[in-house]
Order: structure tokens, then sequence, then C-alpha cells
């Protein structure tokens, strides 16, 4: 296992993964949350964290309720775990995933009547599951004026809970997320079900919005819920690469594919085992930078399949050698300022930078 504190010489990248931060993440979470119960959002494999891993972590410290967004990941929590609830964000689409899940006690969240009808067809015993309003998403779940065709099509014995979800709260929209809350308690007037509307940023939006159930994602693993406000969130993600190879260039020379850099000085080059496929979008190219004993050293030229170039001019030479660790993420570079290099969001870059690099659990 690798330290944070500890990194002077690795083999190959790696991925740290800090479970207890997570734990950290997940009280607050829950301070905050009011009286709301949690329900842990682990779709995308926890956000690239690991899904059984970060999974495992938070029903040892008392959650029993998890979200998924595929078939897949729910069977795999259910193999691993036999006693908490999984909701499945997709529904169903087919006969076999309808038994499937009713085999595995998943509970499904129903978006339209085709689902519903999929559901109706298992005869051995009802299935509970969720319902899905769209309130303004216009992605997936029931319009409004579905409302009461739907009352009339399902036994409200089968129906645990009614969810929506925030088109705006990322973005501080309190207006259109109140709008949203009161379209929601519109659509459950015949129900009357335990509600929930409320992702990371709306938890920490307004209270009003946090109802029955809260779904915390982005939060748990260390996302500012809003651009420069932590709220005493900790990242639970930092990744290392190693050296391959320093260089010095001289004045005029190029560095990388379609040479998009020219050194306009003698500099000092260094190349990372760390690439596109690993996650490190191409748009970072000549932007983005990483660190080197706190200290940033810019990407030069265009990011490769499996390497970076930085100008390291500004390092001594005794601490630059072959399998030097190189800060891709940690505590020098945000999850935040990671993806403004590269033109997205926190939830892409951390997806895209979990896969493909062996993953190291701090406990």
């Amino acid at each position: 296992m690798m330290m944070q504190n500890n990194l002077h010489f690795l083999d190959r990248k790696i991925i740290e993964i800090n479970t207890n931060n997570l734990i950290h993440n997940y009280k607050i979470i829950k301070k905050r949350s009011s009286n709301a119960e949690i329900l842990c959002v682990v779709k995308g494999d926890a956000y690239g964290h690991g899904l059984i891993e970060c999974s495992s972590k938070l029903y040892s410290h008392g959650v029993k309720n998890f979200y998924v967004a595929r078939i897949d990941d729910a069977i795999r929590l259910r193999n691993q775990f036999k006693s908490i609830n999984i909701y499945l964000l997709a529904g169903v689409i087919s006969r076999s995933d309808t038994e499937e899940i009713f085999k595995k006690k998943i509970i499904p969240i129903i978006n339209n009547f085709e689902q519903l009808q999929l559901i109706k067809k298992i005869k051995k015993s009802p299935i509970k599951f969720v319902i899905h309003a769209d309130t303004g998403m216009n992605r997936l779940g029931f319009q409004n004026n579905e409302m009461d065709k739907l009352f009339q099509s399902t036994n409200s014995n089968q129906i645990l809970s009614i969810i929506s979800h925030l088109s705006s709260s990322d973005e501080k929209n309190e207006i259109e997320s109140l709008w949203q809350l009161k379209q929601l308690k519109l659509f459950n007037r015949l129900f009357q079900k335990p509600l929930s509307l409320c992702n990371s940023a709306g938890i920490f939006l307004n209270k009003k919005l946090h109802l029955d159930f809260v779904r915390p994602g982005k939060s748990l693993y260390g996302i500012n819920p809003f651009p420069g406000k932590t709220f005493d969130l900790k990242p639970v993600m930092s990744i290392y690469a190693p050296i391959l190879q320093v260089s010095k260039i001289k004045r005029g020379v190029t560095v990388g594919y379609a040479k998009t850099f020219k050194a306009k000085k003698n500099m000092k080059i260094a190349t990372v085992d760390f690439g596109y496929s690993d996650g490190l979008h191409r748009i970072a190219s000549n932007k983005g930078k990483v660190f080197i004993d706190d200290l940033a050293c810019p990407i030069l030229g265009r990011i490769s399949m499996d390497l970076i170039t930085i100008d390291v001019s500004h390092i001594d030479q005794n601490k630059l050698y072959l399998g030097r660790p190189v800060e891709i993420l940690g505590k020098n570079q945000s999850y935040e300022s990671l993806a403004n290099d590269n033109s997205t969001n926190e939830h892409e870059i951390l997806i895209s930078l979990g896969k493909n690099s062996k993953k190291y659990f701090l406990d």
C-alpha cells in the first residue's frame, strides 16, 4: 500500500482512495440533511472510486440504502451485501431484467408506463418500486399530466416513494429548485408517499428540498457542491504517476504531436507515464498542470495516449529521477482545478481518471 506522505518511487501509476475521507464527507452530509434519510449514490463505479470498496466502507458505518444507475452494478452490490436496499435508476427494459431484479430483491425506479407493465408481469409476488416524476429535467420519469392514469394503474402498496431530480441546483438556482419541489408535491397529492428530490447540491442549497430522502453523489467523494465552496468536504481520490525520462531541450525545439509547443528558451522537461487513456483529456494539452514537491509543472504539447510531457525547469535536478512520482490529483490539484483544465465537470473527470489504474484503499 502506498501512503500519500511517503511517495518517493513508483513503477506504475496509482490511484489512492482515502475511505476515511469518504466517511468524513458522509457525516457532514448527514448532519446537513436534517432528518432526511440518506441514500448514497454509488453509480459510475462510485464516481470512479470503486463500487464495492466504497460501499463496504459506507455499510460499515450504518448505510443501508444505495443508488445505482445500471443493473450490472445493482447485481454486483447484491452479491456482496444481502441486507441493503439497492435502488436502480434505469428501471427495467426487458422481461429478463425484471426477473433478475425480482430474484435479487433490487428496487427499480419506474420511469414510464412501459416499465410499469414489465413489473406487472411478475405474478409470483408484487414487486415494490419507486416512481420517478419528471418535474423539469425532461430526461426520465412520468409527466404531471400522466399522474391520474398512473394512480389508477398502480397498486399503492407496491409504491415505496416518489422521486424527482433537480435540474439547476448546481447553479444555485433556488427559484427553479423550489418550483420543482412544488411540482413534485402536486404529483404526490394522490399517492401520498415519501418524497426525494435532493442531489448533492440540493442538500447544501436549501433545507426545504430535503424531504424524506436525500441522494448525495459527488459530495460523498469530496466534490464541492458549488464552485469555490468546500463545506469542509475532503477529496477521496489522489493520483500519482512516475517520471519515465528527463531531458534538456534548446530554445526553438518543439514538443509532442503536431508540434503545438515551441520552447521560447532552453528548458528541462520530463515525460510522465500518464495520458488520455488514463482519463486526462487531450483538451488539457498546453494548459493543464501537474505537481512535483508542491510546485506546478505545466503540460507541454499535446497529451498522448499514455504520456504527458511537463516543464521541470524549476525543479532541482536531484529531485528528478526515473520513477519519481508526479501528482496528477491530490493536495495541490483539486477536482475542480483539474476539471477546469479539462473543460468538463468533476463527475466526468473523476470517472475517466478512475479507470485503468490500480487502486490503493487507505483506511
